[in-house]
């Protein structure tokens, strides 16, 4: 089990680039801005969501141990609430997002990392962001086929950009090198 634990150097790099993301997330939330109203309008606001999907595989795909998921999702999320509107809803958001992320990787005991596996961690990331924006954010108020569209939507960004673009990044810097520490590096980049 000690094996499983995180060490203290990774979670030094989870929480130094968990601050980096945040602060990616608090300047992709000004884009976000633009155009979600315009998108909400059609209920298609869900499309630019999975961007802040990405923390929890992203950490959990190249520590590959328990914790990993829910604390860089956590951090990215509590960072970018510190500096942006989302305040302390920011908090709730990343660990609603990063949850479900850790309990499928536990689920398959943090061996699978295929990019179905993937694809949906960042799809169960949308889903339990998708609670929290239901309730704190009025979502009750629209109707179902609105709020369907939208989870729909929201998932499959985060299939897309939360699960399947954070592999990418994680492989290509383990392909760099600069992983060579982590588990990443040492187990195959299928």
């Amino acid at each position: 089990m000690h094996n499983n634990q995180l060490k203290l150097s990774e979670t030094v790099f989870i929480a130094i680039m968990a601050t980096a993301m945040g602060l990616a997330w608090w300047m992709y939330s000004l884009i976000y801005d633009i155009l979600s109203p315009i998108l909400k309008t059609f209920g298609l606001s869900g499309l630019l969501e999975g961007f802040w999907h990405m923390g929890g595989i992203f950490f959990a795909y190249i520590i590959r141990k328990p914790g990993s998921a829910i604390l860089g999702e956590t951090i990215a999320a509590t960072v970018e609430g510190m500096i942006s509107q989302w305040g302390i809803s920011a908090l709730f958001s990343g660990l609603a997002q990063g949850l479900p992320v850790e309990l499928l990787f536990l689920a398959t005991r943090y061996k699978i990392w295929n990019k179905f596996n993937c694809a949906i961690a960042g799809m169960l990331s949308a889903l339990g962001g998708y609670i929290i924006t239901y309730f704190w954010y009025g979502y009750g108020a629209f109707s179902f086929s609105f709020n369907l569209l939208n989870l729909s939507c929201n998932m499959l960004s985060g299939a897309l950009l939360g699960g399947l673009f954070a592999r990418y990044l994680a492989n290509r810097l383990a392909a760099s090198g600069v992983l060579n520490q982590f588990r990443i590096s040492q187990q195959s980049l299928s």
